[in-house]
């Protein structure tokens, strides 16, 4: 009787065991989704060459400009951003890397809208300054010109780095 008893209590623990798999099991689950598409376009600020031929990869224009010591040179309309899309952006000109002011007398870019001849001037950016912002808006089909000031004081040379930052204006 013992041994009915036992077989007896474990075949009730395992049908309680199932009765609560069952009910864990049993709960309701109700679904979300996220549907979504990817386009891919092309860039709404880019690049393009002025009176300097850069290299445009992307979104990064690279200029080697060739300069003699002491002697102040001006590359007018040097590069140009224009605004390809149909709304208009705020943006963001800032020195990453500068140029050393031991070795440059002069060394900035002068921004005006669409083309030195013709628009207006925007603001300079001293590219031996860490700290030196232009900002503004560029509206649509915009473009900006850059002119830039160099005057060597040395035959050291450098790099500099500049960032446009740009987010579509609110």
């Amino acid at each position: 009787m013992n041994a009915k008893y036992k077989k007896s209590l474990k075949i009730v623990t395992l049908l309680i065991t199932a009765i609560f798999i069952a009910t864990a099991s049993a709960d309701v689950y109700r679904y979300m989704y996220i549907d979504g598409t990817v386009t891919v376009g092309s860039a709404k600020l880019v690049w393009s060459n002025g009176s300097v031929t850069a290299t445009i990869v992307g979104s990064t224009a690279t200029i080697t400009l060739n300069v003699e010591e002491d002697v102040p040179i001006n590359f007018t309309d040097a590069l140009f951003l224009t605004n390809n899309d149909a709304v208009s952006y705020d943006y963001t000109i800032s020195v990453l890397t500068t140029l050393s002011g031991t070795d440059f007398t002069t060394a900035q870019i002068h921004v005006y809208a669409t083309n030195e001849a013709t628009g207006p001037y925007v603001d300079t950016l001293d590219l031996k300054s860490p700290t030196d912002t232009v900002a503004g808006t560029l509206a649509a089909s915009g473009i900006l010109s850059f002119t830039i000031d160099i005057e060597a004081s040395t035959a050291t040379g450098g790099t500099f780095q500049v960032q446009v930052a740009y987010v579509q204006t609110p």
